[in-house]
């Protein structure tokens, strides 16, 4: 073996640090399979003729560049992670790129090959919180999210302290108030200033015992929180929905808030730079405190309220969602009429659906011949 790479990151990430030409874990282990499958027909009793050739001892698969996937683990058969130092011993590997190996893979490699100075361990670098970051959220953030001014500043105070990674711990930010204001919209709008894809993960969706085997780490086929952590493709983080998880889940959550480092029985991943963004519906900061409880409380940095768009606001945002879908010919009778029902209606969401809903059955009558 010449050199092992263990890369722990994305698949994106990944991918840029690869040989051109390569083999792949998946690909291996079912030829492995498919050749154990072969029958071969042996004549016992019967004497071997002198000049007949004998058996030749077969040769180990010659691999140059060997590339085990994030994903492939739950491709493959366990016994194949479990006993990986003797499933690639039947190979001669020149090169080894690993992404996001499970401890247990870890330290085989490191027992078998730690002595030999051939691993190289690489972390995928993620933009962080910089002077630019926090300038651009301050000027862009009002025309993405109409309505909320002081949840810029109250945001722009939190994430402070893990500008240029001077924190070395995450800043954990919970956003409440009634859905659709903006709170989610904000994670992916400061995602797309930061770049890379943004890690979300809907908790409403975990309310039994499969949450306790994704959070806590199962099988290595099994999906894992821990696993998404070290395959995250930006160091934003979205648990939307917080509240609406299982209580007797949120001491999980308890070392990932005070110091970034999450583990469960096959990873432990570093976040101590990342910004873990929690929404929820809930109305005030009490509530907060007792449905959440002090310990998750206590470690949030910031409690942000989303409020109630005003009149003026709603009417806003009925014009810019006009504006963006640039309607042919709507009389400005039946702008004005949008504008003025948007005051009646709750939130952005709602807005935007009303005016496209609106613009799509104007363009149906006008293709279908129906006076308008």
């Amino acid at each position: 073996m010449k050199k092992i790479i263990l890369f722990y990151g994305s698949d994106r990430a990944f991918s840029e640090i690869l040989p051109k030409n390569f083999q792949n874990l998946s690909d291996i282990a079912m030829k492995m399979d498919n050749d154990s499958k072969k029958l071969e027909m042996v004549i016992t009793g019967i004497p071997q003729q002198e000049n007949e050739p004998r058996k030749q001892k077969k040769k180990k698969i010659s691999i140059t560049n060997f590339v085990i996937f994030a994903d492939e683990y739950s491709s493959v058969q366990e016994h194949v992670i479990t006993n990986f130092i003797n499933f690639i011993a039947k190979f001669e590997i020149s090169n080894m790129y690993i992404q996001n190996p499970p401890e247990h893979l870890q330290e085989q490699i490191n027992r078998v090959y730690g002595s030999k100075s051939i691993i190289h361990p690489i972390h995928q670098n993620y933009n962080i919180i910089t002077q630019e970051v926090i300038k651009e959220i301050y000027s862009s953030f009002d025309q993405r999210i109409i309505g909320q001014e002081e949840v810029k500043i109250q945001m722009l105070k939190t994430l402070y302290p893990v500008m240029d990674n001077k924190q070395s711990k995450p800043v954990v930010i919970l956003f409440y108030g009634d859905s659709g204001l903006g709170k989610t919209e904000t994670v992916q709008f400061l995602t797309e200033i930061l770049g890379g894809a943004l890690l979300r993960k809907q908790f409403s969706m975990y309310q039994n015992n499969e949450f306790a085997n994704y959070l806590f780490g199962g099988k290595y086929n099994e999906k894992s929180f821990a696993k998404d952590l070290l395959a995250r493709d930006s160091n934003i983080i979205l648990l939307d929905e917080f509240d609406k998880a299982n209580p007797i889940f949120h001491g999980a959550f308890y070392q990932l808030f005070d110091e970034g480092i999450y583990e469960d029985q096959n990873y432990k991943v570093d976040v101590r730079h990342a910004v873990i963004f929690c929404t929820s519906n809930y109305q005030t900061k009490e509530e907060i405190k007792e449905k959440l409880g002090s310990p998750i409380y206590n470690r949030l940095d910031g409690v942000i309220k989303f409020n109630p768009l005003s009149d003026d606001v709603k009417c806003k945002i009925a014009r810019i969602t006009l504006e963006k879908n640039q309607p042919n010919n709507l009389s400005d009778d039946i702008r004005q009429k949008l504008i003025v029902s948007s005051t009646k209606l709750n939130n952005a969401r709602e807005i935007q659906r009303l005016v496209k809903d609106t613009i799509s059955l104007y363009e149906i009558n006008k293709i279908c011949g129906i006076e308008v």
